[in-house]
Parts: structure tokens; C-alpha cells; sequence
């Protein structure tokens, strides 16, 4: 038998009133700071273009407001007269975009349940002797003086697990009454019809919980719990960035010491994930669709915060999986022969034979024999300009291969449409919401253009290295980084190893070709035998590993009132450190999962070529630029190691380490001296 469970006993009442908050129940944080995490939340939820800080003083603005308007303490102010105060302060200001009172109020009430939830822990020692009175037929009733309404409560102690604890709940705000001037205490007599000589009460507040209980000639025993109340002082103290900064690094910490290489990626993919929660959430889009491959991971995980979030299934914004690559997308927006430049291709691949160019259309062995029979040419001869040879006229001029070319034009794009109606999303009011890797959007163009740009394409990606022809239909967002509108230092840092973001999202089933009318099956896809083992063998596992990384990541992250300007700095810090301090552990996972890096446009290669050798400026040239601007060519320093190494001189590769040191003074020197921004 516990002390308190012995003292309870001791008093000989039968009848136990409980405080709950730092009795039962105690939080992590400073009580305010859950407000903070209130605000963080709700701001998300609600697409809001402002930052939490302002809702949180909205909120307490109000509070105060309401109970000088209503002439009541606030802490017997009903929950909704605050509730209703927020909305109108949001909606007069145009901070609220068009949502209905009702749907404001749930989502109000929801952020408060998860913000008091991500914060608290149980007195389990308490809550056990609480148990073991109530079997012995004690009667307990919670009895707390707090803003949040009954019902909510309710909730909370719901998520405990101990509400069948109590005979009834009590709260200051529902009841109209408080502890703290000793009003509760006389309603709830009142309505039990109970004499205040058969009562205990118990809680850790001086003056509510034991001094206005005796005057209402209530037994009372008081929990000093001194620890608590100091960790709360203490919750005064500190910043949020060093609590952000000291979470992610003990996720990093284990990723870094397990045999999981790069599994610490799993950072830039969490941050990614919640920014496009918050895009989705601003621009109030209910569908979202992941291009394969990538975008398989990428929907694992989006769909992972959403279920952790704790929203309703209904509340929630619908993911689907679009099946589709470079060679299928750029497929659809072929135009007639007469029409098409093949600009895609040529861009991608300048240089291609006959045979290349011919097996990349989906027509069967047949007719491409038929057509190989047809044109007398060598056909495995590759055109350093392909689509300005003899070789695409005489395709251009056989009929065998410009009726193969529109059958198969008009069959892809129906099979398209019908695979799209599949997902039984409205996309032509709606329009349609891409979710990628990145670096351009080539496979975003050529759906806006299959669309005929009837449909707007907007996609959102992990970074943009590219821009091409970005129109009203055709937006499109780096959320991790991205040359547009500009690029900055971060941007730099972040896009230096664009193949590792892709070889680690790699996904479980190949690279689509074309689509057919089979609703069972309406993908045709290629998977390399090296790119299925490299899955297998080694990005899988990570993947399952990183995911678990992800989930930690949310329950550390999510009491935390950080901003986004705090996750790119460590994302961009964290870059610089990979890139710079490989080891040779690492330089051979990537050598190892580069053989299995599929790329489906052209004459599909596997693997991917590290060669710092092929540059297109000076080395003079990029020493002056590294000097002032070390960021700018980062790209190239990350290659350096993985350079030395492949000719065995990696002992040499030590000195290389300096460079991250260098940077950063670089950076620190220009903020402080040089802050006008002015050396490109």
C-alpha cells in the first residue's frame, strides 16, 4: 500500500474528490507552452498564412476579452464563448479562409486533445491506488478548475485509459464555478447531495485543492510534488531551437550508429513530408498523387504522418499512387507525327540509333521487325544527332511505322484516361496534384500537355534543379530546395547529390513503360534484375529502417514549437557534413546501390557514374568561385572522395574534411561583413 492510497484510507471518508492536472496527469512542457503547440497545430490544420505565435496571442487575447465581457473568472468562461472569439478575430482580419463555424470548432477542440496528449504523462502510482479504492467501493470524482470544456476532458482521459475511474467529471469551464474561489466545490456538493463530512479531496495546487476545500469543511490532502512544479518552472527557461536541434540530432545519432547507411536521409524526407502537409493544408487540396517511383516511399510516409497527426479518416487529404515515369508520361504527349519535335527526347538523349528509338515506342516484336525490314539503314549506328538524321526521315516517311506511331498515340492516351477515372478523383474541377522527387517536371508537362492544358498540373517536389516552361497550369515547388525563384546558400548544399534522394526512394516494383486497357493490370513496367537485387539487398531494409526513424522523429518533434527557417538550417548543416566527411564505408554503399539505379528514358542504362573529371568550366575558374563562394561548387566537392577513392589514393582524401570548416566561415564572414548580398 502506497502512502497516498494509506492516507486516503486514514481519513475514514469514502468519497474522493481529485484534482487532475499535476495530480494525475503532469505534462512535459511549461502549462502555456502546450498552448504554443495548440497554436502550431491548429495553424497547420487550418492552411493559415500567419505564424503559430499569432494565433497563440489571438487565443489568449480573447480569453482575456470574454472574461471581462462575460465578468467571470476565466477559468469559468465556457469553452465555446472562446472558441467563438478566435473565429471572428480570424475571420474579420481574412486570416481564415472560407470554413464553416462547425468544422472550425472540431478542429479547435481536436488540437487542443493532441496538444495536452503529446505533452502528458500518467501518475501511474496514483491512478493505481485510485484503483484500488474504487474496487473497495470508494466513490471518486474528478474535480478541475481548466479552460478546456468537459467534454474534452473527457476525451483525454479517454486516451489514459482510466475513465472508467471515475462517477463523474467536473470542470470549472462547463460548470460555471471554480476551485479557485471555492464555488465548485459548493455546486458539486450540491449536485451529489453529499455532506462535505464524507469527503477527501485531493490535489497539488495550496490554495484550490486543500485551503478553499477545508473551508467547505472537506478533508484535503495535499501533493506537494515539487519535482514537477520546478520541471514546469524550468519550461520557462531555454529556446526552441536548441530542443529542435537536440531532437534531431538524437534521431541522427541512431541512424549514423546503425548499419543502415544514409538512413539519417530519413530527416530531409520528414521535413519534406510535413511541408507538403502544410501546402496541401494552404491550398486546401483534398488529393494528392505519387509518382512511381519515388513517390512510393515518399505517400509511405505522408500517409504515416497523417495516421500520427490524429485527425479524423474524414478530415484527411487522400493519397493515391500514380504509376508512371519519363518514358510513359513523355509517350502520352506525343502529338500527331506531323506535329511532334520529339523535343523531350532530344533533350534528354541528343544521340540515339535507329534500334534505341524505335524500341522506346510500345509497339510489338511484329511490327518492329516489319519496320526494320522495311528501312535498310544500319540500324544500330548511333546519330550524335538523331532527330535531325536521315534515319527519323525514312521512319517518318514509312507508313508501317507512322500508322504503329498514331494507333499507339490515341490506345496510350485512352488507356491513360481510363487508368486515371480509376482513382475516381475529379480532376477536372479539382485538377491535378503531383507529388515527386524532382528536378524539373518533365513528367508534369508532358500530363498538363496530354491534358491538352485543359487540366491544370501542379506538382510539389523534394527540390527543383530545372526549371522549363512553367505556365499559370504548370506550378511546381521545391519543398526542400529549389532554384526558384532564386537560389540561395541552402539551396546550393542541398542539391549536390540529387542521386542519393532517388536511389534511397527507390521502390519495390519497376520502371512504367506504357499503359493498356486492362483495369486488373493497367501498367506494363520493366524491373532490371541488378535494380530488384540492389532493392532487396539493400534500399528496402533501409526504407523499413527509416520508417521507424520517421515515427520517432513525429513524437519528438511534434511537442516542439520549431519553424521551417529552424529545419532548413539543420538539413543544409547536415548536407555539408555528409558530403564532406564520407567514409570509405559509405563511398562503397554507393558505388554498390548506384549499379542498380535504373534510368528508363532511352537505351536503359543501370548505374550511376560519379566522374568529378567531366567539367564543363576550368578548374581555375571553379577555384575562384570555390574561394568565394565555396557553396557554389559543392556539387563537385562532395565527388572529390568518391573520386580519390575509385583510384585508391582515399588516405589522400583527409585534408578534405578542412573544406566543411572553411564554409562555414565563409557563410558566418559574408552575414557579417558582406551581408548586402552582392558577390554572386
Amino acid at each position: 500500500m502506497n502512502t497516498i492510497e494509506k492516507n486516503i484510507r486514514n481519513t475514514g471518508k469514502r468519497v474522493i474528490f481529485t484534482d487532475f492536472y499535476d495530480t494525475l496527469v503532469h505534462r512535459k512542457v511549461h502549462p502555456n507552452y502546450t498552448l504554443r503547440i495548440w497554436a502550431k497545430i491548429l495553424t497547420r490544420e487550418l492552411g493559415l498564412e500567419i505564424n503559430p505565435e499569432l494565433l497563440f496571442q489571438i487565443r489568449r487575447d480573447s480569453l482575456h476579452y470574454v472574461s471581462k465581457r462575460e465578468n467571470k473568472n476565466s477559468l469559468e468562461l465556457e469553452y465555446n464563448f472562446v472558441v467563438e472569439e478566435v473565429y471572428k478575430r480570424l475571420f474579420n482580419n481574412n486570416l481564415l479562409r472560407k470554413i464553416d463555424y462547425t468544422v472550425f470548432y472540431e478542429l479547435y477542440k481536436k488540437a487542443d486533445i493532441l496538444s495536452e496528449i503529446t505533452v502528458q504523462f500518467k501518475n501511474e502510482q496514483l491512478i493505481q491506488a485510485l484503483y484500488n479504492l474504487k474496487n473497495e467501493g470508494y466513490k471518486i470524482y474528478l474535480i478541475s478548475d481548466f479552460y478546456l470544456s468537459k467534454e474534452i476532458i473527457a476525451e483525454i482521459i479517454q486516451q489514459h485509459q482510466f475513465a472508467d475511474l471515475f462517477e463523474d467529471l467536473f470542470v470549472s469551464s462547463s460548470e460555471s464555478s471554480c476551485k479557485e474561489n471555492g464555488s465548485l466545490y459548493s455546486y458539486v456538493l450540491n449536485q451529489l447531495n453529499i455532506d462535505p463530512e464524507q469527503v477527501v479531496m485531493i490535489g497539488d495546487n495550496k490554495k484550490s485543492d486543500y485551503d478553499n476545500a477545508l473551508a467547505k469543511n472537506i478533508a484535503s490532502i495535499h501533493l506537494k510534488h515539487t519535482f514537477h512544479k520546478l520541471r514546469n518552472k524550468k519550461g520557462l527557461f531555454g529556446n526552441d531551437f536548441d530542443e529542435f536541434a537536440n531532437a534531431c540530432q538524437g534521431v541522427e545519432r541512431k541512424c549514423t550508429k546503425s548499419k543502415f547507411v544514409f538512413s539519417e536521409y530519413i530527416l530531409h524526407f520528414y521535413f519534406f513530408t510535413e511541408r507538403l502537409y502544410l501546402q496541401a493544408r494552404k491550398q486546401n487540396i483534398n488529393n494528392l498523387f505519387f509518382l512511381a517511383r519515388e513517390g512510393h516511399f515518399l505517400k509511405q510516409l505522408f500517409d504515416q504522418y497523417q495516421e500520427m497527426n490524429g485527425f479524423e479518416k474524414e478530415n484527411r487529404i487522400k493519397t493515391h499512387y500514380l504509376k508512371a515515369s519519363r518514358q510513359s508520361a513523355t509517350q502520352l504527349a506525343l502529338q500527331p507525327l506531323k506535329d511532334e519535335k520529339f523535343a523531350s527526347l532530344m533533350k534528354k538523349f541528343g544521340s540515339m540509333s535507329f534500334n534505341d528509338f524505335l524500341d522506346w515506342f510500345p509497339f510489338s516484336d511484329q511490327t518492329k521487325n516489319q519496320i526494320k525490314n522495311e528501312i535498310a539503314i544500319p540500324q544500330d549506328e548511333v546519330h550524335a544527332r538523331f532527330f535531325e538524321s536521315e534515319a527519323l526521315d525514312l521512319l517518318k516517311s514509312n507508313p508501317t511505322f507512322t500508322n504503329a506511331y498514331e494507333d499507339s498515340r490515341l490506345y496510350q492516351r485512352e488507356a491513360f484516361i481510363n487508368y486515371v477515372d480509376s482513382f475516381e478523383v475529379d480532376i477536372n474541377s479539382e485538377g491535378l496534384h503531383l507529388v515527386d522527387v524532382g528536378w524539373g517536371g518533365t513528367m508534369q508537362e508532358a500530363l498538363f500537355n496530354h491534358f491538352e492544358q485543359k487540366i491544370p498540373v501542379t506538382g510539389f517536389y523534394l527540390g527543383l534543379k530545372e526549371i522549363y516552361n512553367i505556365q499559370k497550369g504548370t506550378k511546381r515547388y521545391g519543398l526542400n530546395f529549389s532554384i526558384y525563384p532564386n537560389k540561395t546558400f541552402s539551396d546550393d548544399i542541398l542539391m549536390a547529390n540529387g542521386q542519393l534522394y532517388e536511389q534511397l526512394l527507390a521502390a519495390p516494383h519497376g520502371s512504367t513503360l506504357y499503359y493498356n486497357k486492362n483495369a486488373e493490370s493497367p501498367t506494363v513496367e520493366f524491373h532490371d534484375e541488378n535494380e530488384k537485387f540492389v532493392y532487396e539487398e539493400y534500399v528496402g531494409p533501409i526504407q523499413e529502417f527509416m520508417l521507424e526513424k520517421f515515427q520517432e522523429l513525429f513524437k519528438v518533434l511534434r511537442p516542439i514549437d520549431y519553424d521551417q527557417e529552424m529545419a532548413q538550417d539543420y538539413m543544409t548543416d547536415m548536407a555539408l557534413r555528409i558530403g564532406i566527411f564520407s567514409t570509405k564505408k559509405r563511398i562503397k554503399f554507393v558505388r554498390q546501390i548506384s549499379k542498380g539505379f535504373y534510368q528508363n528514358v532511352g537505351a536503359n542504362k543501370v548505374g550511376i557514374t560519379y566522374d568529378p573529371t567531366q567539367l564543363k568550366t576550368s578548374k581555375t575558374t571553379l577555384f575562384k568561385r570555390f574561394i568565394t563562394s565555396p557553396e557554389k561548387v559543392f556539387r563537385y566537392i562532395v565527388k572529390l572522395k568518391p573520386f580519390l577513392y575509385s583510384k585508391g589514393l582515399y588516405w589522400a582524401s583527409k585534408p578534405i574534411d578542412l573544406i566543411y570548416y572553411y564554409i562555414k566561415v565563409n557563410l558566418w564572414a559574408k552575414k557579417k561583413w558582406l551581408s548586402k548580398g552582392l558577390i554572386p
